[in-house]
């Protein structure tokens, strides 16, 4: 039996950050950490190995994940801060435009395309600094006709949800190809297929010219740029579909399924309680066959 790079490295290397803590630099370092505290231009962590404390600027920190809670967190420069303001936020949407979350007493979006950042939206904000948050907002998208006929009709509301809608479908139509580099971050990404699946052929994955077959109780890990989206083309004998997916600062986890009403595959996120039962069920039998054979 022929063993793939991808099924050595399943087998042999563990999971990277899995279930930990991990600060990540600008520079693709990843350190463990028991402890994190931001300050105005530095954040301070205890490195879980030396047990020591260690302080990094905030130029050179991309973000952090927190690996039990399953929640990755991205540091930017506030725009609106007179200072150098940092604060940390959830990324939701990547692409032309990536949009991002903050969840903290503030709660807000933030939007960004070709180095523009700007917040796009206050929920305890006044009337007229909505409006003025609209304007912006149509600005990342005014090179796209149907994502402002979208935002000029009358069932557009202003708030997360169609703000959310309008970059989802602003990207898939402005999808760029952006060839990686070694200066680019990367994050793992899982894909898997389990024995319940309808359709049973092998499906083709091809991610930048490089094919991945994955078969039914299998799985295969990817390497994806962090900063950016890729365009991922999966294939068989009958269906032939595209998703458009990032890196994070932490592993992700996707069951490929196939979707009887739009004819295409699809990728659906676990986490918990059910990625542990399906995917790490998967694993062990892989890694099973490998030995035996």
């Amino acid at each position: 039996m022929k063993v793939s790079a991808v099924l050595l490295i399943a087998m042999f290397c563990p999971l990277a950050g899995y279930s930990q803590d991990s600060l990540v630099l600008k520079n693709g370092k990843r350190i463990a950490y028991t402890r994190l505290v931001m300050y105005d231009d530095q954040v301070e962590i205890k490195n879980e190995q030396t047990k020591e404390f260690e302080t990094y600027p905030c130029e050179l920190v991309y973000g952090y994940s927190e690996g039990m809670k399953e929640r990755t967190y991205f540091l930017k420069s506030n725009p609106e801060s007179e200072g150098s303001g940092y604060f940390f936020l959830k990324r939701l949407k990547v692409g032309r435009v990536s949009l991002f979350e903050n969840t903290g007493n503030d709660q807000s979006l933030y939007v960004e395309k070709d180095g523009r950042f700007e917040k796009a939206l206050g929920l305890t904000e006044k009337k007229s600094k909505k409006v003025e948050r609209l304007e912006t907002f149509k600005s990342f998208v005014a090179d796209d006709d149907e994502s402002l006929a979208y935002i000029a009709s009358s069932g557009f509301k202003f708030g997360w949800k169609d703000i959310s809608r309008v970059i989802e479908y602003y990207n898939k139509r402005n999808f760029i190809e952006r060839e990686p580099s070694g200066d680019d971050v990367y994050g793992y990404v899982y894909l898997y297929r389990t024995q319940f699946q309808k359709t049973k052929q092998g499906i083709k994955i091809t991610l930048n010219g490089q094919q991945h077959d994955l078969y039914i109780e299998d799985y295969i890990i990817l390497s994806l740029p962090v900063a950016y989206a890729s365009m991922l083309h999966l294939r068989d004998s009958e269906v032939n579909s595209t998703q458009i997916l990032s890196g994070e600062l932490e592993e992700q986890y996707f069951e490929v399924l196939y979707d009887s009403k739009t004819n295409t595959f699809k990728f659906d996120k676990k986490e918990g309680t059910e990625l542990r039962y399906e995917f790490f069920k998967i694993k062990d039998k892989v890694g099973a066959r490998v030995i035996h054979d």
